[in-house]
């Protein structure tokens, strides 16, 4: 009764279609199972509990297809209750498709999903990027919605691309489309998106690893070792390894391959033990009798750190390579798990370790078919009864519903509308009995007190006027209000010596025309400021605005990642520059900024940027 309960009020708080949730009946009740149509860009758009599903569903299809004894005997429990374990694994739909579109070169991913789709008895369509309409300059928006229309069903996007968070637009900008079309919303997998992220990859390692530690959960020690700073897959594992419920993660890498802070810092956040070593001879020396029993390897990308001598390049070389004398000081059934492929004439495991006990690499490349035919299976919604049903806020539309909320508000006025209804970046500010303006306070040199009006006050408070004049000219520019006649000044506050501000100052405005998506805009390029409408020479209305939690939709605002869909280099014309505010967080993308009070992260790729620094 609590599950049945818990899935009825997920169908009803999450506004999806039955495209792209197929339906299940409990005791009568018409419900959405829970991962289908679900877009996976990064590990954590699947819930935990939708990871264990994943995982133990893995399980079952690989001991049911396997000839291997041991797999066949095992009696660990299971890491999830299979409610639909006599589900058919089998999608069986040809009006389904699966897309294959590897935008960058790739062998063991795509022919696992290839396979995989072949499973489900589902299209397959290879999408070829060197002869297709992108050497015509399309947008990969415009691609996507061709495709999307030439399935009747659910069809399933598979993309690789260099260029970062292309699954998290097109997830915001697909559904839409496919409505206009009746066709389900299409679902998108990220398989390696630039130097962001791998969530196929490290499902398939989380896996993996808990087949090696039998199905037991209760901790890892992992040694993650190589090129730490460019690999996706080793980024993904700040999540990724959150399935364990204690994890020790020794850090092999000399500082230039070194994992980058804010991912250390996010491990420790989690609650995992962090050690950080230079070198695989160092950790041997001093970490003797606590060494990891799984080690996973990161192959180096000499090319990104640019010429190096003969000499830097066989000693860093030499930091990130394991040599078989060291076997011996491992521990009993350890596992290496590396990244492929490898140079196979300077491999960071030698070769000869191929037929070791210790060769996880291989049971890797053998699970991905297992496992991606499961994750098909969760996404066409085949598969997946039985999990908890997750909250409002992570429905996969939910966070794109809120700013469409507030752009179907463009025309509602601000002035007058009730507190309790505005956005929390807009604070009522209680106005004195006698707010009446007084033009003999007026200062020398400065404007006069309007009369009647739009008053806006503290403006880019700080001990740069240049900065107090762009902002002003910036809030002109972009409310469309240069044609206005008005004042513009910079004053001394008064508070702090050289402490300065600006004021625009609107006669005769109409301030009943503000609606909340301006002052939005204003918010977003003058926070903190006060916004005061006049009538007859008294303050009627008063509010200081704050930071918004998102900015968006806006001119003159760009994410400075180069390998972002929304970069203006990558010349993908419909993506919109879109930030969500976060709290600070140290960050190797700004190694100069160490304290600030928020950070502006890009929704596709996640590029953190400083307030200053999101406006072209």
């Amino acid at each position: 009764a609590q599950g049945q309960e818990q899935l009825q009020n997920q169908s009803s708080n999450c506004n999806f279609t039955s495209w792209s949730m197929p339906l299940d009946k409990v005791n009568g009740t018409v419900i959405p199972l829970p991962v289908a149509g679900r877009t996976i860009q990064a590990v954590t758009d699947l819930t935990l509990d939708e990871q264990l599903y994943l995982y133990e569903r893995t399980r079952q299809l690989k001991r049911k297809h396997s000839n291997n004894g041991v797999i066949q005997e095992e009696t660990a429990p299971p890491l999830f209750e299979i409610l639909d374990t006599n589900e058919d694994d089998k999608v069986a739909d040809p009006d389904a498709s699966v897309y294959l579109l590897f935008l960058d070169s790739s062998t063991r991913t795509k022919e696992s999903i290839r396979n995989a789709a072949a499973f489900h008895a589902v299209k397959v369509n290879e999408f070829n990027a060197e002869t297709s309409s992108f050497k015509k300059n399309e947008t990969i928006t415009d691609t996507m919605k061709m495709l999307t229309v030439y399935s009747t069903q659910q069809s399933i996007f598979v993309i690789r691309s260099p260029i970062e968070g292309i699954c998290r637009w097109l997830e915001t900008v697909m559904p839409e489309h496919a409505k206009r079309f009746g066709v389900p919303p299409p679902t998108f997998i990220n398989a390696g998106d630039g130097q962001n992220t791998h969530p196929l990859g490290e499902y398939l390692d989380v896996f993996s690893m808990l087949e090696q530690k039998r199905w037991n959960r209760a901790a890892i020690h992992i040694a993650m070792v190589g090129d730490l700073a460019h690999g996706r897959t080793v980024h993904s594992k700040v999540d990724g390894l959150k399935v364990f419920q204690q994890v020790r993660v020794d850090i092999v890498a000399p500082d230039i391959f070194g994992y980058p802070i804010e991912y250390r810092n996010a491990m420790r956040a989690n609650g995992f033990e962090v050690r950080e070593f230079e070198s695989i001879e160092s950790y041997f020396e001093t970490a003797q009798g606590s060494i990891a029993d799984v080690w996973h390897f990161c192959q180096p990308q000499y090319k990104r750190v640019g010429d190096l001598l003969p000499s830097a390049f066989s000693e860093l070389r030499s930091k990130v390579t394991f040599r078989p004398e060291w076997r011996q000081h491992l521990p009993k059934d350890v596992h290496f798990f590396q990244t492929l492929p490898r140079d196979k004439v300077h491999p960071v495991v030698p070769l000869s370790f191929d037929t070791l006990p210790l060769n996880g690499w291989d049971k890797v490349a053998n699970n991905g078919f297992f496992l991606h035919s499961v994750l098909l299976g969760m996404l066409f919604g085949k598969l997946g009864r039985g999990i908890p049903a997750i909250s409002k806020e992570r429905c996969a539309s939910s966070a794109f519903e809120i700013e469409n909320n507030e752009d179907q508000e463009a025309s509602r006025p601000f002035f007058g509308a009730d507190s309790t209804s505005l956005p929390s970046w807009i604070e009522p500010v209680e106005l004195s009995k006698d707010h009446t303006r007084r033009p003999e306070r007026a200062k020398s040199g400065g404007s006069v007190p309007l009369k009647d009006g739009l008053v806006i006050d503290h403006i880019a408070v700080s001990t740069n006027p240049a900065s107090c004049w762009q902002r002003m000219r910036r809030l002109r520019t972009i409310l469309g209000w240069s044609k206005l006649f008005g004042n513009e000044s910079v004053y001394d506050t008064g508070k702090e010596p050289g402490l300065m501000k600006g004021i625009m100052s609107l006669p005769n405005f109409d301030v009943r025309s503000l609606t909340v998506p301006q002052m939005k805009i204003i918010a977003s390029i003058a926070p903190d400021c006060t916004v005061n409408a006049i009538s007859n020479s008294t303050v009627v209305g008063k509010y200081r605005l704050h930071v918004p939690e998102r900015i968006y939709n806006m001119a003159n605002i760009s994410c400075k990642n180069k390998l972002c869909v929304s970069h203006k280099d990558n010349k993908q014309r419909d993506v919109a520059a879109f930030f969500e505010r976060k709290p600070f967080y140290e960050t190797s993308a700004l190694p100069k900024c160490k304290e600030a009070q928020y950070l502006f992260v890009c929704r596709y790729c996640l590029w953190p940027h400083e307030y200053e620094n999101i406006w072209s």
